[in-house]
């Protein structure tokens, strides 16, 4: 999974969801609001790029148990609960 920036389409590291604004992903040293980021999804079809809060919505990708990172949804029991353990 890929992240990059909307504004300049730089592809950028991500460490994981800010604990604390749970609206922004970490990278690195910073942290970037989820709406300015896109999200490349291998396991779709057709894979590509998307926005990274829709792919929330649609249980694309999904955080982990304790709300720190994510990924996508690997099996269809992921998807419907909506966090992974």
């Amino acid at each position: 999974m890929k992240l990059r920036l909307k504004t300049t389409l730089e592809e950028v590291a991500f460490c994981g969801l800010n604990r604390f604004a749970i609206s922004e992903v970490l990278t690195g040293d910073d942290s970037v609001f989820m709406r300015d980021l896109d999200v490349y999804l291998e396991n779709t079809n057709p894979p590509g790029w998307k926005d990274l809060s829709q792919a929330f919505r649609d249980r694309d990708v999904i955080a982990n148990n304790n709300n720190t990172t994510f990924r996508e949804s690997l099996t269809e029991d992921e998807r419907n609960r909506g966090y992974y353990y």
